[in-house]
This record gives structure tokens, sequence and C-alpha cells, in this order.
């Protein structure tokens, strides 16, 4: 949102600098991106005369100017503009000033010489000095003509085309839940409330009832919830005054004629949109309808659209004339011989025409107000301004005919007034003046014991609000902090929050990235994974084409983060904790999963992996579990290094390593190994009790075992026979190395195994040893095996 310094100050009695009221707005209100000031566009950009236009000795395409600067002064440009003329008034860039070059570039002025002519400056053309849509040119030699401006020579260009105003630039975000405020008057009044002062300010309402009614009829109320239609006669498309194109300059956008002009001042004014109809291109019988399937429309931007059953439009008995306050039919505009006009105000759902322009991707400022869902109140007074400004600038208007469409009026809202609740959640002290007269300022009223909203704020329905409106207009930097009084109790926590809480504190401490990605995926993502979007959750309105489906796992948007910053990071792991998103029983269910990816230069890092996993799994007090085959993989997964991780005889999720033809279509070489575990499943069998047992008095002893198995055979069942040996002696049995080689070891891989012994009775000796690997050896040989 812009706003005009310049447009201000019209309004505003005794009114701060443009920087005093940037920080004010900062500090209340929304935050202020930038102020543009005009004048720093055209320094040392200056108002001058040709004085003399000679050819140029050594190119026929160029003139040598003599620039009459100040009496008896003058200097030598080059130029090459095919419509030079003696005493013609021009825009001369001086030594020093910066001008555009192709639109692109930037180029800052200095004495040089063409084809061997000095040269100590540059006239312009409007595209070189930021005025293209302004002062369209005719070719690209053409240079700005200024002759029909009088003016003293070598007056700054800012003040010759009254270009010196100060432009604040809000940013829209911080008011999408305001839409009172994409406006100058709106701002105006918060500047106003601000400075602890009220706007005096009335808006013009125009009574007109008794004019004859235009029987339009609206077919679709529930989203188009007031239409009104007003015809003027005698009218004429004139220049418009200067005070309207101020404040469209303010918003970009080019002066064209009066009657298109006050559209877009009725919007940036007042916010809000309003369309002008030539009334005679019109047939009678107006509807506002649902389009049908097979209907065409040309818009203003001679584009035509295919439309839908789900857009609004207005129709006349034979064509489409207006897609629902997105844009309007081509030959239905007014133009240079337009005599009765048609003044369109309405109220559109914002859903609705939301949907229509995410479909056509076509937008305009008056969308980017309506679907911040605008009030009804004042369509009346948009209309009101309108028709005093026709009135204003021409003779014999006559207004001939009115509807107004408005079956369900806007309802009064009350908020009960409660200063101990106020005083209480801002932690402060107002009396019931002070806080009554910062309420009186923003035009809210009390009635008995009752606050009286102000239509156009939609924002405010409860207690709180009032709160926070009182703050934020004495300043939060000006409320004294203190320490609220809190009554202390214990907090339990639930295993959920405790598991996202140390998955991340232990994740983080390893050197993982914690990362947020989108919750949406794509067909072209997918495919990249070696899958589609089938049995994927659609999006009924995509923010983009990159965001059309809801992710059933977060493994494809790491990958994607992994591509991109594979390049920064040669040893990369990234984790993240977020929701994903299933169909079951034709419901959405929603649940957390964790997961990481990471790349991997080792040939065989399975014991890195799984140390990994053993001590976050420790982490979160997880002892008993397994790694066991799984054949029902995901597309991205490589089928035979990939694992389930068994707690309790419950699977929770999958671990190993992503296909190589997928981190190949991430454009990644390294082999990158992967984690998803469900986190509903995980808090089911996290902090396990943990039972107490005697510490023994007795060394404890180690040794090694390695088993050669094939590799189809389960690496978790060796390990569990091996404990199953002697539970009463053995204390714990670590796989702490594996080893495969296709020519030495074909189709199978060689386990090593340290196995922890202790007694709590003696000292185990070497016959103890021998007898525990006997029996080691006895089971472990119902699971096939071979003893290296």
């Amino acid at each position: 949102m812009k706003i005009s310094y310049k447009v201000l100050q019209k309004y505003i009695k005794n009114i701060k600098t443009a920087d005093e009221i940037w920080k004010d707005l900062v500090m209340h209100t929304a935050e202020v991106e930038d102020i543009h000031s005009q004048s720093k566009d055209f320094l040392n950009i200056v108002y001058w005369k040709i004085k003399k236009v000679d050819n140029h000795p050594d190119a026929n395409s160029l003139r040598v100017c003599m620039v009459d600067v100040w009496e008896n002064d003058d200097i030598q440009i080059v130029c090459g503009g095919s419509n030079l003329e003696v005493w013609q008034a021009v825009a001369v860039a001086k030594i020093g000033a910066v001008v555009s070059w192709h639109g692109t570039e930037t180029v800052t002025m200095k004495k040089t010489a063409i084809r061997w002519v000095d040269s100590y400056g540059m006239i312009c053309a409007s595209e070189e000095i930021g005025l293209k849509s302004e002062f369209p040119a005719k070719d690209e030699k053409e240079i700005l003509d200024l002759s029909f401006i009088e003016a003293k020579t070598w007056t700054s260009l800012d003040k010759v085309l009254n270009k010196d105003d100060a432009i604040l630039e809000i940013d829209n975000k911080a008011i999408n839940h305001r839409p009172d405020l994409f406006s100058h008057i709106w701002i105006i009044r918060e500047i106003y409330a601000i400075s602890g002062e009220k706007f005096d300010f009335e808006y013009q309402n125009l009574d007109f009832s008794k004019l004859w009614d235009l029987k339009i009829k609206n077919e679709i109320t529930h989203v188009v919830s007031r239409y009104m239609w007003l015809k003027v006669e005698n009218v004429s498309n004139i220049e418009s005054p200067e005070y309207i194109k101020q404040v469209l300059f303010s918003a970009s956008i080019a002066s064209k004629w009066l009657l298109i002009d006050l559209s877009n001042y009725s919007l940036y004014l007042y916010g809000q949109p309003t369309h002008c109809f030539d009334a005679d291109k019109i047939e009678w019988n107006i509807t506002i309808r649902y389009a049908k399937t097979w209907e065409k429309f040309v818009a203003l931007n001679d584009n035509e659209y295919e439309l839908s059953s789900e857009d609004i439009v207005i129709a006349d008995d034979k064509k489409v004339l207006a897609l629902g306050w997105v844009i309007w039919w081509k030959s239905s505009a007014v133009s240079d011989t337009t005599k009765n006009i048609i003044i369109e105000s309405a109220n559109f759902d914002q859903a609705t025409i939301r949907k229509t322009w995410k479909r056509l991707w076509v937008r305009t400022d008056s969308l980017n107000v309506f679907e911040k869902d605008i009030v009804n109140g004042m369509q009346q007074a948009w209309l009101s301004l309108i028709v005093n400004e026709l009135q204003k600038n021409l003779k014999d208007v006559k207004l001939i005919s009115f509807s107004d469409i408005y079956p369900n009026k806007q309802k009064e809202v009350f908020i009960d007034f409660d200063l101990n609740f106020i005083n209480k959640i801002v932690g402060t002290n107002y009396s019931e003046k002070e806080a009554l007269k910062i309420l009186e300022n923003l035009w809210i009223q009390k009635i008995d014991n009752k606050l009286l909203i102000p239509f156009w704020r939609k924002d405010l329905n409860f207690k709180a609000d009032i709160a926070e409106e009182i703050a934020r207009i004495t300043g939060y930097n000006n409320i004294k902090s203190s320490i609220p009084e809190i009554n202390m109790w214990a907090v339990s926590q639930t295993n959920t929050y405790k598991i996202k809480l140390d998955s991340r504190n232990y994740f983080s401490s390893v050197w993982f990235f914690d990362m947020y990605t989108y919750s949406f995926v794509n067909q072209e993502l997918m495919n990249k994974c070696l899958s589609n979007t089938t049995g994927l959750i659609p999006m009924k309105n995509a923010l983009s084409e990159e965001l059309t489906h809801l992710r059933w796992s977060l493994i494809p948007n790491l990958m994607l983060s992994l591509e991109k910053n594979i390049n920064e990071y040669k040893s990369l792991k990234l984790f993240e904790l977020e929701k994903v998103f299933n169909l079951k029983w034709n419901k959405i269910i929603e649940n957390y999963n964790i997961s990481w990816v990471m790349l991997v230069e080792k040939d065989i890092a399975y014991y890195d992996i799984q140390n990994t996993i053993k001590n976050f799994f420790r982490f979160i007090w997880i002892y008993n579990y397994s790694f066991e085959n799984i054949q029902d993989t995901p597309s991205y997964a490589h089928k035979w290094r990939t694992a389930s991780i068994k707690v309790r005889w419950q699977n929770i999720w999958i671990i190993w390593e992503i296909h190589p033809k997928v981190a190949n279509n991430f454009s990644i070489n390294s082999r990158i190994w992967f984690f998803e575990i469900d986190v509903e499943l995980l808090e089911k069998v996290a902090y396990q009790t943990i039972k107490a047992k005697d510490i023994s008095s007795f060394q404890e002893n180690n040794f090694d075992l390695n088993f050669v198995i094939d590799k189809e055979n389960s690496t978790s069942k060796i390990k569990q026979a091996i404990e199953k040996s002697d539970s009463k002696i053995i204390n714990k049995v670590d796989l702490i190395d594996i080893y495969e080689n296709e020519e030495k070891l074909p189709w199978k891989r060689s386990l090593l195994f340290t196995i922890y012994i202790q007694s709590l009775e003696r000292t185990l000796d070497d016959k103890d040893k021998a007898n525990l690997i006997n029996e080691i050896i006895k089971n472990v040989s119902k699971v096939w095996w071979e003893l290296r």
C-alpha cells in the first residue's frame, strides 16, 4: 500500500515529517517498508530549453544541441532524438545525474566525447527518467517534449512535474486483517488517533433513493452481499484535476481521463473499488449470477477468458459485462466519446473472487482490496464521492437512475467495556477517561456499559481486541514493563511434547540442521522420487503450481533442500519434525513424523547410522528394539538397503538408503541415508520404565565373535540368539563391524560382535567364557551362520 505524503498534508494540520510519520506507523499500526523520495529520482535533472540544433559532423543520426542553461551560459549536448527542435523544452540530465539505460541498467552522467564531439549531459527520453507510463514515446528515439509546460529554465524537474512527493510504502502483509487501511483516508484516521486526536471527517452521503430504479436482479446474494448501480448522463472524458492525479501517482498509476481516474481515485483515497461502464454500450435487464461453463469473455487487457460455473459475472441480456470484481468487459469501457455512464459499487465474497483469479491468473488492485473482505457500509459514500467530483468538474451532469441491492444489512457490533480487564491484560492503570479518549479517537463509542464498534473495524470482536487497540495506540514501548502475577503449578508434559522437544535437542546436538519445509508437493517432485500424486490429498485452491498436494512424507522436501544446499555443505545432515497427511476412510489424518537425510561417503555406513539411531533411542529411553528386513519399501528407498525398526514387536517406521535413481534425479552423486519414524507410534514406546539392577563388584570382560551369514538373513536375529545364551552374565552385545566383499564372500556378509560379560557373584574365568561361547554357537546355529 502506497501513501502520498502530499495527500496527507492536505488533510492533516500541523503534520509531522514523513520520517516521523513512518516511525509512528511502525510503532503503532503497521510496518512501513520504505519512504521513497521522488525528488531523489530527479537529482541533477532539470528543465531546459534547446537554443540551437546543428548536424553532427561525423554521424547523420546525431545532432549537436546548445542548451540554454541560464543567461549567457550555454552547454553542448550530443543527442540522437528524432524530434529535436529549437526552443523546445526538454529534460536534461546534468553531469552527476543517474539515468536508466535501456530500462534495466543505470548510468551516471559524465563529460564524454560522442564521435569526437564533446557532450556535457543528456537530453532525456521519458523511459530514461522513469516517466514512460505518463509520457509514452511514439518511437524509441523520441525525447521527452516538455513544451506544454512553461517554467523557468534550470528548474529541477521534480518541481516542474510536481514530482517532489514522499511515498510511504506500507507492508500489505502487516494489514491483511485491516481492509480499512488500504486507502489514504483510513491511514489518516490512524495517524490522528496516534497523535491523540480524532479525525473529524464526514463522508459524503448523497440521497439517490428518489431516482428511478434500474431493476437489477441478483441471483447470488450469498456471495454478492451488496450491489449498487447509478446511471449518470451528460458526462465527458476530460483531463483529471491535479489533486486526483496526485493520489494516483502515489500508487504508480498513470492518469488517463477523468471517468477512468475517478474509479482509481475512489480506490486509493477511500479504499473502495468502483467502476464506470459506458451506459450506451449496455443492453438492459442486468443480472448478477454465476457464469455458464461455455461462456467466454474478452477483458480490458485484451485477453479472452473461458469462465467456469464458480465465477461471479454481471451480465445483460446478451453478454457478460464484468467478471465479478476481477476484470471488466473491454467493449463496455468508457472512451473519449462516452456521454453516459453507469457507476458500479459493490461487495463480493472474498473466497469466490480469489478462486477466480487463482484459476485465471488475473490480478488487480481492486481484487487485492476485495480479498481482504471489505465492509458493506461505505458503498454509498464512494458513489457520492464520484458524483461530487463529476459535478465539480463537469457541467450539466444529470443523475438518472439507481439501484441498491442490500438484502442483509450489516449488524452493529457491541463489546463489553471492562476497564479492569483492559488494565490487567495490558499491565497498566488507565482511568476510564484515558481509555475512552483513546477509543473515541478510533471512533469507538461507549453506550451504557457497551462499546459500539465502527462498522469498518471487522477485526474487533472481543474484549482482548479492545485492550490491544488501547495498548497499540499508547505505544507498546511506552508501557512500563512489569512481572505479571501468575499462579504457578506443576505442568504435565505429554509424551508427544517431550519427543518433539528431545528430538530437536538431540539431532541439533549431533550437527543436523533443523528444517521447516513446505507442507505441499507436486507431480514434478513426486516424479523425482519415482512416484506420483495418486492417493495424495489435492489442494482445492492451490497456492501455486508447485504446491498442489499435501505431503504424505517429509523425505521429498528434505531431498529438495539437500539438492539446494549440497554445493555449500559437502557433509550435510538435515532433519525435520512436522506433520504429514494421509487419507483414511475418506478422512484426512494428520500426524507428526521425524525424518532425516544425510550424505554418506563410506561404502558401508551401517555402524554410523546404527549408532545415530541407538543414541537417539537412548535419549528418549528406548532400549529394546531391533532392525528387520522390509519388503514393502517406499518408492524413494533402495529395496535391498532398507530396514524397519521394530520396538516391542511393532514396526514404527523405516531407515536406510535413498534409491540411487532418486539421488541422481536431485543431482546428488553421494549415497544418501534416511530415517523416517511416526511420532504417534514412537510415543507409545518411548520413555520406558528402567528397572534398577544391582551393580556388580566383579570385573567385566568382553570378547569378539565373527559370524558369516547370507545377506538375506536378519542381523537382529543373530544378536537376539547371542543375548539369550545366558542372560545372567551377558550385559551387552554390540555389532561393531560389517564386512562385505563379493569376491571373497559372494552373497554373504561378515558380522563382528563384541559380547560383554559380568557376574554378580564371582569373577568369571576362561572356563565360563568357553562354556558361554559354546552356548552362543549352539543358539546361533539355529539361524543360518558360519563362524570365522
